[in-house]
């Protein structure tokens, strides 16, 4: 296996301890030790030895909650989300598999896929019908040779989400031709407008589901995630995992129970912050409307613009670290060239600090 250089991750790891105004984030403000654990007293009573290999009985218990009809025995609590999509297509995944991805999309499964000697395929979402998937491209696409179909959903860049009739729909092209499902529900629960996405997990039984507590929880450094998926995936996930981290952190997992039995009030938090912050970025992207073209994001705190400033995305924001001390994503990374993502979920005086200095940087592109 030989994976491609993961551009973003790359690129956020190298610069997002230095740079000034980190605006390349697609999760909201995370919260304190404190605003996480109200005893922290409980902390200090933990035996700080090896966790179940699995996962808590508690966590995987909360987390089969809000998966219809799942149980803890279809959980397996991961190192982020990130493990969750690496378990569930390694274990899948051989070479020459055909796997589909749709576009644009956290390009993670994607090299994976690559690196596990799969043939890729690209479905993309339609930017001139406000990102939204076209059912009629995918059921070209997906044929008794699929082996897997990924989904980001709502999506990372775009911050859209399916419908839960798109989501029926996607499960049901998919079906006929025993083609598995993965599909990443990291942001799931960071609605900024309407309810929480549906889950693909349930419309039949070859989907697998994963998320985690970095997005809409405000928990990423807990590194805790999830696969939802039907029991023989999860024995064969965890027996990878036995290769990979063996176990969750036992604090970590012992926070994400505390989490989980918060989830609604921390949901609600993740609402709360993406409507505060929103009007922000909305403001600023109106202000260069000539320039400038987007769909108001569903989901997750992030927005997905097109520019036709004339620069490329990768040439354009390495000007903003080197210069500016601002980092957005760049649309080359998510094979989206002439875009860039920008986070608004964290603090205000981070975002506002970083727009102003985009705006800088965007004066220097007409001299």
């Amino acid at each position: 296996m030989r994976f491609p250089e993961f551009s973003m991750e790359r690129m956020q790891s190298t610069w997002e301890h230095t740079v000034t105004y980190d605006l390349s984030e697609s999760g909201l403000e995370a919260l304190t030790l404190e605003d996480a654990v109200r005893d922290l007293g409980l902390l200090a009573k933990e035996r700080l030895g090896y966790s179940n290999g699995m996962g808590r009985d508690a966590t995987r218990t909360a987390v089969a909650s809000f998966h219809p009809e799942a149980t803890r025995d279809n959980v397996l609590i991961t190192t982020g989300t990130s493990e969750a999509n690496f378990l569930a297509l390694a274990t899948l995944v051989e070479p020459g598999d055909e796997v589909i991805i749709v576009m644009p999309n956290y390009m993670q499964l994607h090299g994976i896929a690559r690196g596990l000697g799969a043939k890729v395929k690209e479905v993309w979402l339609r930017e001139e019908w406000g990102w939204r998937i076209d059912l009629d491209a995918m059921r070209a696409a997906v044929t008794d040779r699929t082996k897997v179909v990924c989904v980001c959903n709502p999506n990372n860049p775009t911050g859209q989400a399916l419908t839960a009739a798109e989501v029926l729909d996607l499960a049901t092209i998919v079906e006929p031709h025993g083609t598995w499902l993965i599909a990443d529900e990291v942001y799931r629960g960071a609605e900024r407008v309407g309810p929480e996405t549906a889950t693909f997990w349930g419309h039949h039984e070859r989907i697998i589901a994963t998320g985690g507590l970095s997005k809409a929880y405000g928990l990423p450094g807990l590194r805790i995630g999830w696969m939802v998926a039907p029991p023989e995936r999860i024995a064969a996930a965890w027996a990878m995992k036995d290769y990979t981290t063996i176990a969750p952190a036992t604090l970590s997992d012992l926070l994400a129970e505390i989490a989980l039995a918060r989830r609604e009030s921390l949901l609600k938090r993740a609402r709360y912050l993406l409507t505060e912050r929103w009007p922000i970025l909305e403001s600023w992207a109106a202000s260069h409307a000539q320039d400038l073209h987007w769909v108001a994001p569903a989901a997750g705190g992030i927005c997905f613009f097109g520019y036709s400033y004339p620069i490329e995305s990768t040439e354009l924001v390495d000007r903003l670290i080197r210069d500016w001390s601002t980092m957005v994503v760049p649309g080359a990374h998510f094979n989206a060239e002439r875009h860039l993502r920008i986070g608004y979920g964290m603090p205000t005086h981070t975002l506002r600090g970083g727009l102003e200095a985009i705006d800088r940087a965007l004066v220097t592109l007409a001299d």
